[in-house]
C-alpha cells in the first residue's frame, strides 16, 4: 500500500502517476487524488504523520512508565566503609559493605540528620534498618549510643577508591581506604576542596594528611601532574566523599534511597511531557556541545538497527532481573523518539526532506519538477545505505554492549 503518485522515496512523474490513478478508478475508487496535487500544508501534515506517530507513541509510553512508577528519592542511605574494633555499631553486629536505612523503623533524609539523630539518642536503645550483602537481606542491629562529645563541625572528607600503577599517589604510598583529612595543613571539607587545591599546586610538592585503618595519622608528600596520562588524575587517585565521625569509630558513604512511586493520570502526563521535552533539548544540545569540544564521542555514536537490537536486549534483560517492565519501555519511548526526530531532519528521502521541497515550493511560488525532486530523493536513499552499511559495520566490529557494561 503506498500513496496515489508515490514511489518508496519521491513522487512520480505525471503520466506515472495518471497510471496509478487509472488503476485506482479500475478498483472502485471514485474520488482520487495524488500527494502532490494537495495543497502545501495539507502535504507537510501527510508527510509529517509518521513522525507524530512516533511522537504519540512515546508520550503513551511515558504516561504508563509514570503510572507503574517513576524513581524518586525517598530517603538517604549510609553505606558503612569501616569501623574501628571497640566500635559500639561494631559491637552490635555492624559490618563493612551493610548500608543503614533506617533509625528505630523511621527513614533519615541525609547522613547529617542521622548523625544528629543518634545524639538526640544519647543512651537510649537505637534499632538500626540495615541491607546487608548481594543478596540485601533485610536485618535490624540494636545498640546504645553513649557519646561523650558533640559531632563534628565538618565529618565530610575525600576518601581514596583507587590508585593508579606508577602515579605520583602511588609512588608516594597512598593507598585505597586512605581519607585525606588536610592539604598542606588546610582542613579539607569535601572532594571539591581536594580537587581545587590540586589545581592550584600542579607541578607542586604538597602534604596530604591522611588516616589510615583508622588507626593512623600519616603525612604523604607528592607532586601533582599538570599533563597526567589520559583517564588518570593530577594525583592519580579516584576519590569519593566519606563521611567520618570519630566518636563513633566509623567511615561512611552517604546516598539516596529510590523507590518506584506511582503517579497519578494527571502527574503522568506532566512526567510524559517533561521527558519529551529534556530528550528533545538534549538532541538539539548536541550542535553546541560539538562545537564546544564538550560532547561525549561515544554519545553522537550512529546506531544500526543491529546496534539498537542489542542495547534493547541488554535493557530487556534488565527489566527482567529487575522485575521494572518500565526499563524497556523507557528504552522503546526514546527509540521512537529518536526514530520520529530522524524522520523530520531535512535531508533528502527522509520525510524532512520531503518537507523542505514543499516549503521551497511556497516560497518559489510553484513546485519543483517531479523528476528533479526524485533524483535528489534517489541520491540521498544512496547515501544514507551507504552510511548504514558502514555504522553496520562497526556495530559487529564494535559491539554497542560494550558502551553499557
Amino acid at each position: 500500500m503506498r500513496p496515489l503518485g508515490e514511489d518508496i522515496v519521491a513522487q512520480k512523474g505525471s503520466d506515472a502517476t495518471e497510471q496509478d490513478r487509472m488503476e485506482a478508478e479500475q478498483r472502485g475508487f471514485e474520488k482520487t487524488m495524488s500527494v502532490n496535487e494537495a495543497k502545501p500544508l495539507p502535504r507537510i501534515w501527510f508527510f509529517s504523520a509518521g513522525a507524530i506517530a512516533n511522537f504519540i507513541l512515546a508520550f503513551i509510553m511515558f504516561v504508563i512508565i509514570a503510572l507503574m512508577g517513576v524513581p524518586e528519592v525517598t530517603g538517604g542511605l549510609v553505606s558503612v566503609e569501616s569501623l574501628t574494633a571497640n566500635s559500639p555499631l561494631a559491637a552490635s553486629g555492624l559490618q563493612q559493605g551493610d548500608i543503614i536505612e533506617s533509625i528505630n523503623g523511621e527513614r533519615f533524609a541525609s547522613d547529617d540528620e542521622l548523625i544528629e539523630r543518634l545524639y538526640a539518642l544519647n543512651g537510649q536503645e537505637v534499632t538500626l534498618g540495615v541491607v546487608r550483602g548481594e543478596s540485601q537481606e533485610a536485618i535490624s542491629l540494636t545498640f546504645t549510643p553513649e557519646f561523650t562529645g558533640a559531632p563534628a563541625v565538618n565529618n565530610t572528607y575525600p576518601l581514596v577508591l583507587a590508585v593508579a600503577e606508577n602515579s605520583p599517589a602511588a609512588n608516594a604510598g597512598l593507598q585505597d581506604g586512605d581519607i585525606v583529612l588536610r592539604f598542606n595543613g588546610e582542613e579539607l571539607t569535601g572532594i571539591t576542596s581536594l580537587q581545587t587545591l590540586t589545581r592550584e599546586h600542579l607541578d607542586q610538592a604538597v602534604t596530604l594528611s591522611v588516616l589510615r585503618n583508622y588507626a593512623e595519622e600519616l603525612d604523604i608528600t607528592l607532586t601533582p601532574r599538570a599533563n597526567p596520562p589520559q583517564g588518570e588524575g593530577a594525583m592519580g587517585i579516584n576519590i569519593g566523599e566519606a563521611g567520618l565521625e570519630q566518636n563513633l569509630g566509623w567511615v561512611y558513604l552517604q546516598g539516596e534511597k529510590r523507590e518506584l512511586v506511582s503517579q497519578t493520570l494527571g502527574g503522568a502526563i506532566s512526567y510524559s511531557f517533561s521527558r519529551i521535552g529534556g530528550v528533545v533539548n538534549e538532541i538539539a544540545s548536541i550542535p553546541g556541545r560539538i562545537i564546544n569540544q564538550t560532547a561525549d564521542p561515544n554519545s553522537l555514536r550512529l546506531t544500526s538497527p543491529l546496534g539498537i537490537s542489542q542495547a534493547g536486549a541488554v535493557f530487556l534483560q534488565e527489566s527482567i532481573e529487575q522485575n521494572q517492565p518500565g526499563i524497556i519501555l523507557e528504552f522503546m519511548a526514546l527509540i521512537s523518539l529518536a526514530l520520529g526526530l530522524t524522520n523530520l531532519l531535512p535531508i533528502p528521502a527522509l520525510d524532512g526532506g520531503r518537507i523542505l521541497f514543499v516549503l521551497i515550493e511556497l516560497v518559489r511560488g510553484r513546485p519543483i519538477a517531479p523528476e528533479r525532486e526524485g533524483i535528489v530523493h534517489l541520491v540521498g536513499l544512496a547515501l544514507l545505505l551507504s552510511l548504514m552499511v558502514v555504522v553496520l559495520l562497526n556495530d559487529i566490529a564494535n559491539p554497542l554492549t560494550d558502551l553499557l557494561r
